[in-house]
């Protein structure tokens, strides 16, 4: 498997704070990398060192293959970066300030039009940027990101400040970055249900170490699932199902839990209930959720008290 980055042991300090502790990731080509990590955590640590703004105490960082240091800049050419709010010239068109980031890079200004086409912005051309909504300028910092047909996108909190619509929005334009431009997108943020609808890949970093890597469709075919059945009834249901192997929990004088239920099994386990006597109320499929993960492998000690509190009810 080819990679975009590969970091080994990669450590960082600011005086006694060990803020990087000895960070392994691997980011394969093609692939949107959801970073993930509390505010704190050493994200933005890491990418200032991916980019070339910090050196790190001691470790290796290999970006598209190549080994990289503060003191090289040529690997650079092959990234595009946007990191927090996006810095534009409101007072000019996408046309004109595309057009400064092209001579700084020696692109010929043939590129401008292919880069709004891609996040959907050639009809803005020439509308100056301070009439723009957030998710228009965001798009046109990632088409300023795009210039030079990069390799990697690193993205730090893409979809801060954007209501829904322009989150979804940025949402579909990521994922469709590796198959229209070939681009991998290393992508940063603590918003946990956008990067479960926009990652291929997951990494989860806390207090500077890396809790977890995986890819999302495996991780989620380990995460269970779970099936609520609401019935007046749910202790003797619960006796039910375990005489038939079937692991539960009540939850609550009305709810029933089934856990690790794929959802092709909710209709027959629905019917196989209802012919047994009982009745049900209704049934609710809980997917995996990435949040949950999350949340165990960063605040186990949160999650056993909110389990613990839901089955007192």
């Amino acid at each position: 498997m080819q990679t975009a980055i590969e970091v080994s042991q990669l450590s960082k300090s600011f005086g006694d704070k060990r803020v990087l502790d000895e960070v392994n990731i691997n980011v394969p080509e093609g692939a949107v990398y959801g970073f993930l990590g509390n505010n704190g955590a050493g994200k933005s640590t890491l990418i200032r060192v991916l980019l070339g703004l910090l050196n790190s105490d001691y470790g290796m960082v290999k970006i598209n293959s190549r080994q990289i240091n503060r003191n090289q800049v040529s690997y650079k050419t092959s990234i595009g970066c946007l990191v927090d709010s996006p810095c534009l010239y409101l007072q000019l068109t996408p046309k004109e300030y595309l057009g400064i980031s092209c001579k700084v890079k020696g692109l010929n200004k043939t590129a401008i039009d292919e880069v709004l086409d891609t996040v959907d912005m050639s009809r803005h051309i020439n509308v100056p940027m301070d009439k723009f909504s957030l998710g228009m300028k965001q798009r046109t910092a990632l088409a300023n990101a795009l210039l030079g047909n990069p390799q990697l996108l690193i993205l730090d909190e893409p979809t801060n400040g954007l209501d829904p619509a322009g989150m979804q929005e940025i949402r579909g334009l990521l994922k469709s970055l590796p198959e229209r431009t070939g681009a991998t997108v290393f992508l940063s943020s603590h918003l946990l249900d956008e990067i479960q609808k926009t990652a291929t890949h997951i990494g989860i970093l806390h207090q500077g170490k890396m809790k977890l890597e995986s890819s999302l469709e495996d991780l989620m075919r380990q995460e269970s699932s779970s099936l609520d059945l609401i019935t007046p009834e749910p202790t003797k249901l619960k006796v039910y199902f375990s005489q038939n192997n079937i692991e539960s929990q009540v939850v609550s004088e009305s709810q029933l839990r089934l856990n690790r239920v794929q959802q092709s099994e909710c209709g027959a386990l629905n019917r196989q209930a209802i012919h047994a006597g009982f009745e049900l109320i209704e049934s609710r499929f809980n997917h995996a959720s990435l949040e949950k993960l999350f949340l165990q492998l960063v605040e186990p000690k949160n999650i056993q008290t909110q389990s613990m509190e839901t089955q007192s009810c």
